[in-house]
């Protein structure tokens, strides 16, 4: 173990390959192609960012300054718009657990089984990820989802709030749990069943049915949003790319859940 924190650079012969300032400034083709110029890319951000209180702790305001510059930064290089995306989520998780930060004692009451423990709130995080549990939350967990269906549950964001960020309602499909619905109802046969079938036995169910099977825009954000988080910290077969209006949708959703919190 060092006794400090090295916080110098390694200085090495350059290669040839290093880019120059000037062509880091020059703007990605593929964003000319929307005929943005790099001021009108940025004005949506302010506008909304406007939303914010001046009580927004300073760590959570620098988190979403840098969402912001990201986007602005995706001019000169396309990809910063989907870290962007993904940067305005992050912030969505920092205030949820900041908030529930402020709700809770300076310690917390926990149970594991038959243990009890009271713990300082600065280990709560830890202990939860453990196992232990607050009384009266057993599922409560520490994680994005859990954080979120606090908020909903808490009344601190609206079940019917807006959700601008398209690829997140588009990710929640009905058609992947409604046929097993119909079939386990005997609306549909077990087997055979196409998309025909499926669009006709929607439209023959009453309103009372579809709502039960329309998710509310909570439910949407509880399930999707963590999901939707973690495809983009944890790639797999692709790397996620996002229009420019993604980051502002996302940075939309962000100012919104920010303000009501």
């Amino acid at each position: 173990m060092t006794d400090g924190y090295d916080v110098t650079f390694p200085l090495m012969p350059t290669t040839g390959k290093e880019a120059p300032v000037g062509a880091l400034s020059a703007p990605d083709e593929r964003s000319l192609n929307y005929r943005l110029s790099v001021e009108l890319l940025q004005a949506p951000f302010f506008k909304l960012e406007e939303r914010l209180s001046p009580r927004v702790p300073a760590p959570l305001g620098e988190r979403v300054a840098v969402a912001r510059k990201l986007a602005t930064y995706g001019f000169f290089c396309y990809e910063f718009h989907a870290v962007s995306v993904y940067w305005s989520v992050s912030c969505i998780e920092m205030a949820l657990k900041l908030r529930f930060t402020e709700s809770q004692p300076a310690s917390v009451r926990l149970t594991k089984g038959k243990r009890n423990s009271d713990v300082p709130l600065c280990q709560l995080e830890s202990h939860l990820r453990r196992g232990w549990r607050i009384p009266g939350m057993p599922d409560f967990n520490y994680s994005f989802k859990a954080l979120l269906a606090w908020a909903f549950d808490a009344g601190l964001l609206p079940s019917d709030i807006a959700i601008p960020l398209q690829e997140l309602v588009a990710g929640y499909a009905n058609l992947e749990t409604f046929p097993e619905w119909a079939q386990e109802r005997g609306l549909l046969p077990d087997e055979g069943v196409t998309l025909g079938d499926i669009r006709a036995c929607w439209g023959s169910l009453s309103g009372a049915q579809r709502a039960e099977l329309t998710a509310t825009p909570a439910q949407v954000l509880t399930d999707e949003l963590p999901n939707f988080r973690n495809e983009m910290a944890h790639p797999r077969f692709y790397n996620f790319i996002v229009v420019p209006g993604a980051a502002v949708r996302a940075f939309d959703l962000l100012t919104d859940m920010v303000s009501r919190l």
